[in-house]
């Protein structure tokens, strides 16, 4: 799920779902002094946070881990490299040694050579506590014995192996230590695996943030649906009454032409108020009204129809106008 999205200046501005322009990656407690507050980015920016702040915490402790990797392997080629020294220094009294026997005629294999190598382990402290019954007897028996002229020399060289040799014990310890306390911290990781592990707790809070986002723009499209319904409603009722007006004002402005011309020609308004009259009455007569509206007649006879109607109308009148007359 990608979140790093926003944006870019120079770019054309994109629009939201709901033709707005699309919301700034920037909105924040600045934004509230602005003005701009938009609480789905806020909310947005706050998941971006959190999710980075799991990820990068567990990074940094990564990478602490790391460093304090690179330190015990430096700590190890330390102590490898006081080995060597060590065992090297203990070589050197070897050969000393080796010199000395051969100076004194004494082989290899020989007894006399046997015992110095016992009496050696008996005067180091910690090859002592090594040695069995016997050899300790064996020892003490030599000791009260006295040792000969290439045993006293070669014990004495022996000494200088002393240093080498706590050097070699402590720099084996320290490299022991490293070496187990480096396995462990990389068993640890390989099982707990914390880069995997916050991953998977950042995408997770990505993905229930993204649902809250979700809800409130559900939510934000209802209100702004309802809001653009309102709109719509008044709008229609302002054109309603934009239009009535208009019907009204038109209406007002025909009256007061007719009323302009009646007044500038007087027969045509009373030719024109007769006619409306006589077609007022043809009208309200069910026979002519029968008459003009038979389906086939044409236009002209319609026309002539009327005009006979009209004529027959005042014949009638003018009879009954006459009759009056005569009984008065």
């Amino acid at each position: 799920m990608n979140i790093f999205t926003g944006m870019n200046a120079g770019r054309t501005p994109q629009t939201d779902l709901f033709g707005r322009t699309a919301r700034s990656v920037n909105a924040g407690p600045a934004s509230m002094l602005s003005g701009s507050f938009d609480p789905i980015e806020q909310k947005r920016a706050m998941v971006r946070k959190q999710a980075f702040k799991v990820v990068g915490d567990t990074f940094a402790s990564e990478r602490k881990l790391d460093n304090d990797f690179l330190e015990r392997e430096g700590k190890m080629s330390y102590y490898e490299s006081q080995i060597s020294e060590a065992r090297k220094g203990i070589r050197e009294v070897d050969e000393r040694i080796g010199k000395l026997r051969e100076e004194y005629g004494v082989e290899p294999d020989s007894q006399e050579q046997k015992d110095f190598e016992l009496l050696e382990r008996y005067q180091d402290k910690d090859e002592r506590l090594k040695m069995t019954g016997e050899e300790l007897e064996r020892a003490g028996q030599l000791t009260e014995k006295g040792y000969t002229d290439y045993q006293k020399r070669a014990l004495e060289v022996s000494l200088y192996k002393t240093p080498y040799k706590a050097q070699l014990k402590e720099a084996k310890k320290g490299w022991l230590e490293e070496n187990a306390t480096i396995r462990a911290m990389s068993l640890l990781r390989l099982k707990k695996d914390p880069m995997v592990k916050a991953s998977k707790e950042a995408d997770q809070i990505l993905e229930d943030g993204s649902k809250e986002i979700i809800g409130m723009l559900s939510e934000e499209a209802v209100d702004h649906i309802d809001e653009k319904f309102e709109e719509e409603i008044e709008e229609a009722e302002e054109r309603k009454e934009e239009e009535k007006q208009e019907q009204e004002k038109i209406e007002a402005a025909k009256e007061r032409a007719e009323e302009m011309e009646a007044l500038a020609n007087p027969e045509k308004a009373e030719k024109e108020q007769h006619r409306e009259s006589e077609t007022e009455v043809l009208s309200t007569d069910p026979l002519t009204e029968s008459i003009l509206k038979m389906d086939g007649i044409k236009n002209e006879v319609k026309q002539e129809v009327a005009d006979m109607m009209t004529k027959m109308k005042l014949v009638a009148e003018d009879i009954k106008g006459i009759e009056v007359d005569t009984m008065i």
